[in-house]
């Protein structure tokens, strides 16, 4: 009886916290924004792991972050099949696609890591971002499952990738309505990835990333999120649809204008840890650093 009772006392167990890590594909062009992202995790979020990506020809000019962050090789997470074309240009051949572009490469290579890196929660969150108040998984995390962005913006392009993913997981495109699943820090969790990956294989029959390389565009957040979704549902996904607003993006905003840069940094929504300063925009890094400081120190 007294064991008895011992049990009938013992608090339920709960399972762990998802293990989470930042992961970040990046290139030499946005070096001077991966040291700033980099930098800023270190202050915001500083017991967070963070994984970089880099092709191997771009190694040596990141290797001073690697006490900061682990660094793995584009080459390391692509099979033998698939190899850059020599030079600069961002082409790479393959024995089972179309030549194909560097930047559905980068697409192939975030479902790569997000299956084999190790961690149960990867995080994606490219080089023009960078965190500007403390940041911790509680964030993205409710209990145990994981905030997958999922809003209602839907243009043409947004609506063809969707219909891209149902085919390649063998759904019928008008069962599965378009929704946004594209941003700036997106959860993926790991035995989904590989599911999906099971998934895109058993439906074309072919390797995954020939699959996927074999495609004039695509998109991997709307792959997932059609998956989990479609597939999974997001009762058996572990994942939580959210439109948590965890990144300020300069989409649609003239940065070179000194008022709008301005009028960028002047506010933000509570829920806002980061912002992307787009690459394209034409910004200097250094310009942003300023505003990024006096954040820093306001959170502190």
């Amino acid at each position: 009886m007294c064991v008895v009772a011992t049990l009938l006392m013992e608090p339920p167990r709960h399972p762990p916290s998802p293990q989470c890590t930042l992961v970040t594909p990046t290139y030499l062009p946005d070096l001077a924004r991966c040291e700033l992202l980099v930098e800023s995790v270190q202050r915001c979020a500083p017991t967070l792991s963070h994984h970089l990506v880099v092709d191997h020809r771009d190694l040596r000019h990141f290797q001073h972050l690697s006490d900061r962050a682990t660094i793995i090789t584009s080459e390391d997470l692509l099979p033998w099949w698939v190899r850059r074309l020599p030079g600069r240009k961002s082409l790479w051949l393959s024995l089972r696609s179309r030549p194909t572009r560097g930047w559905i490469i980068q697409q192939v290579l975030k479902i790569a890591v997000a299956s084999r890196v190790g961690a149960d929660v990867s995080m994606f969150c490219d080089s023009d971002v960078a965190f500007v108040r403390p940041f911790d998984t509680s964030k993205v995390l409710t209990d145990d499952s994981v905030a997958l962005l999922d809003v209602e913006f839907v243009n043409d392009e947004v609506q063809r990738w969707t219909t891209t993913a149902a085919g390649l997981l063998g759904l019928d495109a008008t069962t599965v309505p378009a929704r946004g699943h594209v941003g700036n820090l997106i959860c993926w969790r790991q035995p989904n990835v590989v599911a999906m990956i099971d998934r895109i294989e058993a439906v074309t029959g072919r390797d995954w990333r020939a699959a996927l390389m074999r495609l004039p565009t695509f998109s991997e957040y709307i792959l997932y999120g059609t998956h989990t979704r479609g597939v999974q549902g997001y009762s058996m996904s572990g994942h939580h649809p959210s439109t948590v607003p965890l990144v300020k993006a300069s989409w649609g905003v003239d940065m070179r204008d000194e008022r709008s840069f301005d009028d960028f940094f002047s506010s933000f929504d509570p829920a806002t840890v980061a912002v992307m300063i787009h690459s394209k925009d034409g910004i200097d890094p250094t310009r942003y650093r300023r505003r990024l400081e006096q954040l820093w120190a306001e959170a502190t």
